[in-house]
């Protein structure tokens, strides 16, 4: 039964099952009881930004007239699929530890400012993309949670068992999917001011993001 709870966690802890439960000596008890209060405290504060930010979101659909878009009432997201990609092209899994493996992702995207921390602006303000006819290759686990949400699929098979990792799509993405997503805050930077990864642009916590991923290639090494 272990076992399965600790699958069954694997997205809550997403960046730390990428690379840290293989640990030797690993106290997997002992961790589990920490991440469980700090998850119960982060809950209460992510569910606090939900609600308060999710109308700004389908404020945002809305003026800016996006089609087929979909919703994760629960989760506060706004999506659309904008290319399913090659299915083929490639497969999640858990390694031996069970630890998702995170992919190499070569993208093309452009991050843009919905509300930017406490302050509304008007859309289209960019806060990070790649350079014009350029990609950008990155381990998926160093990218903010709404990536893992984007990429990931919503299970991956291990064994016969297939275990919830937390996707919002059935498949995940794979080599030429494209997808934008729109995102409060607690699966973007959090509360707290960060650094985009690409830019060094300080993106204010609180803030609401939209994100437009082109997925050109996707594998288990760089």
């Amino acid at each position: 039964m272990k076992n399965i709870t600790k699958f069954l966690m694997a997205f809550l802890c997403l960046g730390v099952l990428f690379t840290a439960c293989n640990k030797d000596n690993f106290d997997y008890d002992a961790w589990e009881k920490e991440q469980k209060e700090k998850q119960r405290i982060q809950d209460s504060i992510n569910t606090k930004r939900v609600e308060e930010q999710y109308p700004v979101i389908k404020k945002y659909v809305s003026d800016n007239q996006l089609q087929n878009v979909q919703y994760i009432d629960s989760l506060g997201i706004a999506y659309q699929v904008l290319a399913a990609g090659d299915q083929s092209s490639y497969t999640y899994s858990f390694n031996n530890g069970g630890q998702i493996i995170a992919p190499y992702v070569t993208v093309e995207y452009i991050g843009k400012y919905v509300q930017v921390g406490a302050q509304y602006k008007p859309e289209g303000t960019i806060f990070e993309k790649t350079e014009e006819g350029k990609t950008e290759t990155k381990n998926l686990a160093s990218k903010p949670m709404i990536w893992h949400r984007a990429f990931l699929p919503q299970k991956i098979k291990f064994g016969e068992q297939e275990i919830p990792v937390g996707g919002i799509t059935t498949t995940g993405m794979k080599k030429g999917s494209k997808i934008r997503i729109i995102t409060p805050s607690p699966w973007g930077y959090g509360d707290s001011d960060q650094k985009a990864e690409s830019t060094g642009n300080t993106i204010p916590g609180k803030s609401i993001l939209d994100f437009t991923i082109d997925v050109k290639d996707i594998k288990n090494t760089n």
